[in-house]
C-alpha cells in the first residue's frame, strides 16, 4: 500500500511521519486531447461540417493506451524511478454529446486504467481536467463542442475569419504548420471570448442567458459538474484507489486564461503581449473579422528579443460570418434544450450585441474601446483583479463541490501560466490539502525548437516585465543559462510560499525533443536536448520541486510527434523501441563506502511500496535522452531537504540534508535515495557521508542511509578502478 502525501508546517511534500519526500513523474499522455474512435489528431481535417456533425459520436476510450499495454508504458515509467503519474483528461471525453449526457463508458475506461496502475504498484496518481485554447474546435483541447454552439459561434468559418487557426487547416498544398503556432490562439476570437464568458459573462456579457442563468455560471456549473461526476464515479466504483492512496488528488482547470478581461484598448495590440505569431489582429479586428468584414492584420515573428513585425496582410473573409445564423441556432437549441435571453439577437458578434462596437456608412467602428476595463459599476479592473476575484470565485466553486465529496484529498490550485497566484494567505480556501500548481517551459526552447549552448533569455522575468527591455533579460553561456533556470523556479516556489504558503508542484515542465529540425532522429544525437532537460532538471532537484514532466505519449512518431499540434515533447517515441541502450544488469558487484559498520541483511524493504521497477521488470526502450531523465534522487528523508545536485557530465550525486534529532534513537532513522545503475553501477559506485551506514536494495536501485542528526551529506560518485576498496563497508540486499 503506497503512502499517504502530506504537507508539512514549512510547506513541503512529507509522509505521515514528517519525513521529506519528492514526487516526480510525467504527464500521461497527450493522446487524451483527441478521440480514440474515431483517431483524429489534430493533423487530421476537423474543420468540415461532416466532421463537426459527427462531433457527438466519438469516444475517448483507450486514450492515453488500450488496457493491454498499461502495465508496459507504466513499467517503463517506474524504471526511472518514478513515482507519480499526471492522469489528464477533458471535458470533451466526459460530456461530447451535450450537457448532461455524459460518457459513463469512457468513465469506466479510466477507473479500469486507474486499476491497472494500482494493480502494478508503486505510483501515485493525481487528475488533471486539461484543456489548451479552449477546445479542440478552436486550435487546443478541452471543452465538447456545443460549449461554442452555447456562445453563439459556428466553427466552420473559424478559418475564413481566423477566429482560431487549427493544425487541419495547414494542408499539404498550403505551407507547413508553423512551430508552436497554436498558443497564438490564446488571442484569438473564439478563445478570448470563450474564458471571457466562462470566467466574467455575468461583468460583460449580461445578455447572454442559457434557461435563466448567465451563460458563465452555465458552462462553469457544467464544467465542474462533468469533472466531480467522473470523480464520483470513481469514488463509487474503485473506493481502493482512495484507501491504498493510489489516487492522491485532482486539479483544477489546466492552464486558466482570462479572455479580454481588463484590456485597456480593444483597437491596439497590447504592449505586455509576449507571444505574438503570425497574424496577430487586434479585439477590435477579431470582432470584425468574425462578422465577415476585412482586415489589414500585423504580421509577427519570434526573435530572440521577443516578437517582431514583419509586414501586414489583408484578412477577406469574403462575408463569411463564425457565429450561427437564426435557423443554425434554432436547431442548436432544439437538440440541447435551450432557452435564450430573447435580447441575444442571433447571427452576430456578441460583442457587437453589447454596444461594443457597431456599423456605420463608413464601414465597423469601435465604440467602448476600453469595455473590459471596468465592470459595470466602474469598478477598474486589470489581471490581477481577475485572478483575486474572478478566478478566486471559480476556484471557491470548484473547491466547494470537490470538499463536499473528498476531505482528504489534494487539490492542486492551478492559476495563469507565470503570473501571480492568487493572494489567498489565511483564507478559508486554503487548506493543509492544498497544493499550487505550477507550469514552467523555457520560451527560446520552445518556440525555436533549439537548444542553445551560448545564451538564453530569463522567459520568468519577461512576462512578468521585470527588465524595461528584453535585451536586459539576456543570459550568457550554458552555465548562467543553468543558473537562470535555477533562479526562475526558486522564484517561483517562493512566491507561492509568500502568498499562499503552500507546496509549489510543476505539473507542467518539459523540453521539446524535436530540435535542431529533428536532426537527432537522423543521426542519433540527442546531445542539445539532452544538456535543456538535464538544465531543467538540476534546476527542479536542487529546489526539492516535486513534477509531472511533459510528457510520455504512448503514440508518438518521429513524423508526426505527440500527434497534436506538431508537438514533440515526449520522453519515449515507438520510432526508438529497441535502440536505447540498457543499464548492465550485473548480478553481483559491491559499494565502496566510507562507513564503518556492516548492516545486517535486510529480507524486507521497510518503505511503502517502492516507486522503481524491481531489476526484472527494468524497461528503458524507446526511453529518450535517458541520461537526462533518469537520476538519482531522494525518495525519503528522515529529516529536512537541503540542496540536491546531480552532475550529468561527472556522474556525481551530492545531497545535503537536516536529520530529525531521534537519528540516533529510531529504528526508522533512515533515508532512501533512488540509485540508478545507469549512472552508478555497482562495481564502481562509491558513496561517501558525513555519517552513517548504508543498505544498498538491489532489487529496486536503492540505498538506505543510517546517518547522525542534524546537517548530513552524501555524495554518489565513481571510482576509478585503482581507487576501489576491495573490502565493501555497504551491505547489497
Amino acid at each position: 500500500m503506497l503512502g499517504k502525501i502530506c504537507v508539512s508546517k514549512d510547506a513541503e511534500f512529507c509522509d505521515s511521519s514528517g519525513n521529506a519526500i519528492q514526487l516526480r513523474g510525467v504527464n500521461f499522455d497527450p493522446t487524451v486531447k483527441f478521440p480514440a474512435d474515431p483517431y483524429l489528431p489534430t493533423r487530421l481535417p476537423i474543420a468540415g461540417k461532416s466532421i463537426l456533425e459527427d462531433a457527438e459520436n466519438v469516444s475517448f476510450a483507450d486514450h492515453p493506451v488500450p488496457l493491454a499495454e498499461v502495465e508496459l508504458h507504466v513499467n517503463k515509467l517506474k524504471s526511472l524511478g518514478y513515482n507519480c503519474i499526471r492522469f489528464p483528461f477533458t471535458w470533451e471525453s466526459l460530456e461530447q454529446k451535450g450537457p448532461g449526457e455524459y460518457d459513463f463508458d469512457y468513465m469506466d475506461y479510466v477507473i479500469d486504467v486507474l486499476q491497472k496502475i494500482r494493480s502494478i504498484g508503486g505510483i501515485q496518481v493525481y487528475l488533471d481536467p486539461h484543456q489548451d485554447v479552449w477546445s479542440r474546435f478552436s486550435g487546443g483541447s478541452g471543452a465538447p463542442l456545443w460549449t461554442l454552439y452555447c456562445a453563439g459561434f459556428q466553427p466552420t468559418g473559424f478559418e475564413a475569419t481566423e477566429a482560431a487557426v487549427l493544425h487541419s487547416h495547414y494542408t499539404s498544398e498550403k505551407k507547413e504548420y508553423p512551430k508552436m503556432l497554436w498558443p497564438t490562439n490564446l488571442y484569438k476570437l473564439a478563445c478570448q471570448t470563450m474564458f471571457t464568458l466562462f470566467f466574467a459573462g455575468k461583468d460583460f456579457a449580461p445578455k447572454c442567458t442559457i434557461n435563466g442563468e448567465n451563460i458563465q455560471d452555465y458552462l462553469q456549473g457544467k464544467f465542474v459538474d462533468a469533472v466531480m461526476r467522473l470523480y464520483s464515479r470513481i469514488q463509487e466504483k474503485a473506493p481502493e484507489l482512495f484507501v491504498e492512496n493510489c489516487i492522491i488528488g485532482l486539479e483544477t482547470m489546466n492552464e486558466p486564461n482570462c479572455g479580454y478581461f481588463g484590456e485597456k484598448d480593444l483597437g491596439i495590440i497590447p504592449k505586455n503581449r509576449n507571444l505574438k505569431r503570425g497574424s496577430t489582429p487586434t479585439a477590435f479586428q477579431s470582432f470584425i473579422l468574425g462578422e465577415g468584414h476585412p482586415a489589414i492584420v500585423d504580421q509577427y515573428d519570434i526573435s530572440i528579443f521577443g516578437p517582431t513585425k514583419t509586414g501586414t496582410q489583408k484578412i477577406d473573409p469574403k462575408g463569411t460570418k463564425c457565429w450561427l445564423t437564426a435557423e443554425e441556432r434554432s436547431e442548436v437549441d432544439a437538440r440541447y434544450k435551450w432557452e435564450r435571453n430573447e435580447e441575444w439577437l442571433p447571427g452576430q458578434c456578441i460583442w457587437k450585441l453589447h454596444g461594443v462596437w457597431g456599423e456605420t456608412a463608413l464601414g465597423p467602428e469601435l465604440i467602448k474601446k476600453d469595455y473590459f476595463a471596468s465592470l459595470r459599476d466602474r469598478t477598474a479592473v486589470d489581471e490581477s483583479y481577475f485572478i483575486n476575484h474572478n478566478f478566486v470565485n471559480f476556484y471557491k466553486n470548484f473547491q466547494s463541490k470537490f470538499r463536499s465529496i473528498d476531505r482528504d484529498a489534494l487539490l492542486f490550485m492551478q492559476g495563469m501560466v507565470f503570473k501571480e497566484p492568487p493572494k489567498l494567505l489565511g483564507s478559508d480556501l486554503i487548506d493543509n490539502r492544498t497544493v499550487y500548481a505550477c507550469h514552467y517551459y523555457d520560451g527560446m526552447s520552445l518556440m525555436f525548437k533549439t537548444w542553445s549552448r551560448k545564451f538564453n533569455v530569463d522567459t520568468f522575468g519577461i512576462v512578468r516585465e521585470k527588465y524595461l527591455n528584453p535585451a536586459f533579460s539576456v543570459v550568457i553561456g550554458e552555465a548562467n543559462v543553468r543558473k537562470s533556470f535555477k533562479r526562475q523556479l526558486r522564484d517561483m516556489k517562493q512566491e507561492v510560499k509568500d502568498v499562499l504558503h503552500v507546496p509549489c508542484f510543476f505539473t507542467e515542465i518539459g523540453m521539446p525533443i524535436d530540435m535542431d529540425n529533428k536532426k537527432a532522429y537522423k543521426d542519433g544525437n540527442f546531445s542539445s536536448q539532452t544538456a535543456a532537460i538535464d538544465a531543467l532538471q538540476l534546476a527542479l532537484e536542487g529546489e526539492n520541486l516535486s513534477y509531472s514532466l511533459w510528457c510520455y505519449c504512448s503514440k508518438n512518431s518521429h513524423k508526426w510527434g505527440d500527434e497534436w499540434n506538431n508537438e514533440d515533447f515526449s520522453i519515449w517515441s515507438m520510432e526508438d523501441s529497441s535502440k536505447t541502450k540498457e543499464p548492465k544488469r550485473e548480478e553481483d558487484g559491491r559499494l565502496d563506502s566510507e562507513a564503518s559498520d556492516f548492516i545486517p541483511f535486510a529480507k524486507k524493504l521497510e518503505l511503502d511500496s517502492p516507486p522503481c521497477a524491481d531489476r526484472n521488470s527494468l524497461d528503458f526502450d524507446g526511453i529518450r535522452v535517458l541520461d537526462a531523465v533518469l537520476r538519482p534522487f531522494p525518495v525519503k528523508i528522515h529529516g529536512q531537504f537541503i540542496n540536491a545536485e546531480f552532475d550529468l557530465p561527472s556522474k556525481t550525486y551530492y545531497l545535503e540534508i537536516t536529520a530529525k534529532v531521534d537519528a540516533e534513537l529510531s529504528p526508522d532513522a533512515h533515508s532512501f535515495i533512488f540509485l540508478p545503475r545507469h549512472h552508478f553501477p555497482l562495481e564502481q559506485a562509491r558513496v561517501r557521508s558525513s555519517s552513517g551506514r548504508f543498505t544498498y536494495y538491489r532489487e529496486y536501485q536503492l540505498l538506505k542511509w543510517y546517518h547522525s542528526s542534524g546537517k548530513q551529506w552524501l555524495k554518489l560518485s565513481l571510482a576509478e578502478e585503482n581507487q576501489r576498496d576491495p573490502s565493501p563497508d555497504c551491505v547489497i540486499a
